[in-house]
């Protein structure tokens, strides 16, 4: 088992442990000092685990995706006080940063063709515009920053398929999944402030989702190898054996 993998196992563990014990804390002592450090502490771990284990090429690369961790431990803890509405906005815009810090990270300086973003584009314009369907009459001072956050979130799955090309097999797969779980979460979330509050067991998964979702997409980024960088190392170790 290589060292990543012992690393990733482990930290994954540690990880979800402190994910369950803050799902428990906010069952149970929501809005309270232990949920602040609880999911304060979710952040933090992702942003300390990326910053030892990154193997990234591009400072700018890494610029991002620092910020895009910051700006989600921002929302977190904006979240917390969800029911005061000034910080609910706030948390709402925080994650949408948060998401377009993600876009950036992802993006690569090549071409694409539209056919490659039409699934997911299609996808993801159909649940959107069915979850706004469904809030719509509830959104009231929320319209605008919803409608930000899912057209930014759409930008996020977009850029997270258009990676596929460009990077080993192994970081695709973890992002997406991440991905799908983000969507997941996003989508409770929003039914459940807007729409029907009732949905059963709906603050366990969304946190469930959201630090699952978190989790994949930065081992995912820590394991990526960016495949024209690999490709022209193995040429070049190929010129020279010749040699």
């Amino acid at each position: 088992m290589s060292k990543f993998r012992k690393e990733a196992i482990a930290f994954s563990l540690f990880f979800l442990a402190v994910l369950l014990i803050d799902i428990v804390i906010k069952i149970n002592w929501d809005a309270s000092l232990f949920r602040y450090i609880s999911k304060g502490s979710l952040s933090i771990l992702l942003i300390g685990y990326y910053t030892l284990f990154h193997k990234e090429s591009s400072s700018v690369k890494q610029f991002f995706m620092t910020l895009a961790l910051v700006f989600f431990l921002i929302g977190d803890i904006f979240f917390i006080l969800y029911e005061i509405q000034l910080y609910y906005i706030f948390a709402i815009f925080s994650f949408g940063l948060a998401k377009l810090f993600y876009v950036f990270r992802f993006s690569n300086q090549s071409d694409f063709r539209v056919k490659q973003i039409t699934p997911a584009l299609t996808f993801c314009f159909l649940l959107m515009m069915l979850v706004m369907y469904l809030i719509n009459d509830n959104l009231n001072d929320f319209f605008f920053p919803t409608l930000f956050y899912f057209f930014v979130t759409t930008l996020f799955v977009i850029f997270s398929f258009l990676r596929r090309d460009h990077v080993n097999r192994q970081s695709y797969n973890l992002v997406i999944i991440g991905v799908f779980f983000a969507l997941g979460s996003d989508t409770l979330a929003a039914l459940t402030s807007f729409y029907h509050s009732d949905i059963p067991y709906q603050n366990i998964a969304v946190m469930l989702f959201y630090g699952v979702s978190q989790l994949l997409i930065v081992l995912g980024i820590v394991k990526e190898t960016n495949m024209a960088v690999e490709e022209g190392r193995v040429l070049n170790e190929n010129e020279q054996f010749k040699d």
